[in-house]
């Protein structure tokens, strides 16, 4: 299956998103574009999903969009995909413990952490919403937005 990368340049910094044939986000990492991943002009409904994610990702730092509508397909194990089900469950703003987390799911912490550390479609998958030992610049960022507090770039 072909994969469609675009580079999207955010107040976060440089996203590098990748859609399915179908237009579903397979992932959304912080980071420029592979060229070895470029590929042709995508054809429209491809251009259609990477114009509504930028639009989604413009409300959400705006503090004007709490929930993503853009159909994501994230692949992993069976296990990582039940976490990041699960996480996305955890309302905006809301957080909670990787011990309570791991208890709801019935998984061992270490098994949570990893799967969050694997998440291939940041933001939208909402990681930052449980709280990791360790938790890097941009998951407080996250989560200060969702405070309410706007965004500011860590």
């Amino acid at each position: 299956m072909n994969l469609w990368h675009y580079e999207l340049v955010t107040p976060m910094g440089i996203l590098r998103a990748a859609f399915d044939g179908r237009g579903h986000l397979r992932e959304l990492v912080l980071e420029r574009n592979d060229p070895r991943k470029t590929s042709p002009l995508p054809p429209r409904e491809q251009r259609e999903a990477k114009h509504f994610l930028d639009r989604q990702l413009d409300a959400y730092l705006a503090g004007t969009l709490r929930t993503f509508n853009v159909p994501v397909d994230p692949k992993g194990s069976p296990q990582q995909i039940r976490v990041w089900d699960t996480v996305r469950t955890i309302p905006y703003g809301q957080t909670c413990s990787t011990s309570d987390f791991a208890a709801r799911l019935g998984l061992d912490e270490d098994q949570v952490v990893m799967a969050l550390a694997a998440n291939p479609i940041v933001i939208l998958i909402p990681g930052h919403r449980v709280l990791l030992p360790g938790d890097g610049p941009l998951s407080m960022a996250l989560r200060d937005l969702e405070a309410g507090l706007g965004w500011r770039k860590p």
